[in-house]
């Protein structure tokens, strides 16, 4: 038997490096299926999943009452937003390597940072807009805005961040009376309404059964991150964790060599680099500027 680390900082950084490791799980084996199968179809039925996993958890912590509390406004624009960036990662990540939009969507801290500077009017110093900038450069050395190699498919991605932002931003707006994962069962709802609706347009295509097991799969990894992400929230300081979060990284680049022979080339790796660098350093001056408050 296993024996997890009893003290908590521990425990929830090895709790975020699983969360990391089934997101990528997730991902892989939707591409692997995305091969074969339309986006939306793919999404209805990992959703359809997803709804059965999710909901049992719901039911076990007595979450379902809270249900008529998911007509919230807050909650009903960020499970839309999430049915939208759902829609531009698994498009994108067809088309992309894996490890790249991975890299890439790991500069949502820093983009979050940007749009509350710029719309909410929150105070962020120099220091980390200069760790916004160098993220995106990042970010630039990994779509690469050329002719030659800038496509649709990398827009999306730069849209999934900005996206995934909103969405952040959306999630803190939700009354703390409504559980986390009654808030993902709507989302769940959402993303399989919609995949549902993609599917009709795209036209069906009669899934084999080890595609429906794959994507059961998949369904599993994801509610299984989910429920990591929210044990690391609950256990630890988002700081000390933040490091173990771009471990999601290394687990794309293995996932995309071993799976899809993939290979980031040296510009890749030194974007991928930036936006690590930049992400610590921002979680590091955000969680300085927490303890300088709790001081004053």
């Amino acid at each position: 038997m296993i024996r997890l680390p009893e003290n908590p900082a521990v425990r929830a950084s090895l709790y975020m490096v699983i969360a990391m490791a089934s997101f990528v799980c997730n991902d892989s084996l939707v591409k692997l299926v995305g091969q074969s199968l339309p986006v939306g179809e793919i999404m209805m039925i990992r959703g359809g999943f997803a709804i059965l996993i999710i909901g049992a958890i719901c039911i076990h912590q007595g979450a379902l009452a809270s249900v008529p509390l998911l007509r919230h406004r807050a909650v009903l624009i960020r499970a839309g937003l999430d049915l939208f960036a759902t829609v531009l990662f698994l498009t994108a990540l067809m088309h992309m390597e894996i490890a790249n939009l991975t890299a890439v969507t790991q500069s949502v801290p820093l983009a979050v940072a940007l749009l509350s500077k710029l719309f909410l009017g929150e105070n962020v110093g120099w220091r980390r807009v200069s760790a916004i900038v160098v993220g995106f450069i990042g970010v630039m050395l990994i779509v690469r805005p050329t002719p030659s190699t800038f496509t649709i498919y990398e827009v999306l991605a730069i849209g999934i961040v900005f996206a995934v932002a909103v969405r952040d931003l959306m999630t803190k707006r939700i009354p703390v009376r409504i559980p986390t994962f009654a808030v993902a069962l709507a989302n769940a709802v959402f993303v399989t309404t919609g995949g549902l609706m993609l599917s009709l347009a795209e036209g069906a295509v009669q899934p084999a059964p080890w595609q429906l097991g794959l994507l059961a799969m998949a369904a599993a990894f994801l509610s299984s991150g989910y429920m990591f992400m929210v044990a690391t929230l609950r256990l630890g300081d988002l700081s000390a964790t933040a490091p173990f979060r771009y471990t999601i990284v290394i687990f794309a680049i293995v996932s995309g060599m071993a799976l899809f022979s993939e290979y980031p080339d040296a510009l890749a790796l030194a974007g991928m680099a930036l936006i690590i660098a930049s992400g610590l350093y921002a979680a590091h001056r955000e969680a300085k500027l927490r303890r300088a408050a709790k001081l004053a």
